[in-house]
């Protein structure tokens, strides 16, 4: 069956509740990245007017994945899946929601210190900050998974044939990296958790599909699972200092 996605444009007039504005200017925060669901791209004039208007300065970039400047994916919870290149006070997402703006958390989970998420949701008209806090119970599963991953044996990796999720010719090179181990593939367009119990041969799964499976799903699993982009790069990360000390 051939699907055609569409935009669906926010046509009311988007701008910041007085919560919001009173929170960064008692924070005194002068620079913040400034992104959005997609819904809300087109429409934020009035939103930068106002952060202009008591001396912030913004800064964006177009994530790797994204069709437009400003526009945040629940998958870039990667730092370089944002092409973010100056450094900011904080972050500052227009929308609804969580799954989106703890992708910007996520996104800092290996840097020293982890800024803050200011959300405003302009339907709502309500104000929410996210930290480190939102996302440490996820981490600490998932530096379990790391560990799991460099002793386990029998690895199956998931792969989907959605477009702009398809990873297998990267996943590929985890058999060179890791010659000890045996890697199985299971190919589908939708993962379903329940039919990866029909595998008990399976130590743990690798992730090739949104990241936000590997950071969020994590009790869906029987067994641990990792996301590709960590497995590709398991003992670098588990020697370095960040988020899994």
């Amino acid at each position: 069956m051939e699907t055609l996605f569409l935009e669906a444009p926010y046509d009311k007039n988007i701008k910041l509740c007085t919560e919001t504005l009173n929170y960064i200017k008692n924070k005194k925060y002068t620079k913040v990245a400034l992104y959005a669901s997609v819904q809300f791209c087109n429409n934020l004039q009035k939103v930068e007017e106002q952060l202009k208007k008591i001396g912030i300065t913004i800064i964006s970039s177009k994530p790797k994945r994204t069709q437009c400047q400003k526009q945040l994916l629940g998958c870039d919870c990667y730092k370089d899946s944002l092409n973010l290149t100056e450094e900011v006070d904080c972050y500052f997402y227009i929308g609804d929601g969580r799954f989106h703006p703890l992708a910007l958390v996520y996104s800092q989970k290996d840097t020293k210190k982890v800024k803050e998420v200011i959300c405003d949701n302009p339907i709502a008209k309500t104000m929410s900050v996210l930290t480190l806090d939102d996302i440490t119970r996820n981490l600490k599963r998932y530096k379990g998974s790391l560990i799991k991953f460099m002793s386990a044996k029998s690895i199956g990796i998931i792969i989907t044939i959605k477009p702009g999720q398809e990873q297998y010719k990267p996943a590929s090179k985890l058999e060179k990296m890791y010659i000890h181990k045996k890697f199985y593939y299971f190919i589908d367009n939708t993962l379903s958790f329940d039919q990866l119990e029909n595998f008990p041969f399976i130590d743990m799964w690798i992730n090739t599909a949104c990241p936000r499976i590997g950071f969020d799903d994590h009790e869906l699993f029987r067994k641990s699972v990792l996301n590709l982009h960590d497995a590709l790069q398991a003992d670098a990360i588990l020697r370095k200092e960040s988020f899994f000390k």
